[in-house]
């Protein structure tokens, strides 16, 4: 008679609910699109320091070049000093 019940609950299945189920399946649907979301805000942020390190490097060209204006404005300003001079003195 022991042998009956067991064999009887081992052939019982686990019943799982529908809703149960769904629930899951609801879950997992939203991990999808979070997921998704997640890797659109990291492309977007991937880009966004890309184009920056493209402004650095024009700041810094920019800077350069406004150096080289600098230094070709000191060599002008020595010049136009030194003639001054030369035409001041008699």
């Amino acid at each position: 008679m022991e042998n009956s019940k067991n064999e009887e609950s081992s052939r019982r299945s686990i019943r799982i609910p529908s809703v149960l189920i769904m629930t899951l399946l609801m879950q997992a649907a939203a991990i999808l699109i979070w997921a998704t979301q997640l890797d659109a805000r990291v492309n977007g942020v991937e880009q966004q320091v890309l184009n920056s390190r493209s402004l650095n490097e024009k700041f810094a060209k920019l800077e350069e070049r406004l150096d080289d204006v600098k230094q070709g404005m000191g060599d002008i300003k020595h010049q136009l000093d030194h003639l001054t001079e030369r035409l001041l003195k008699p």
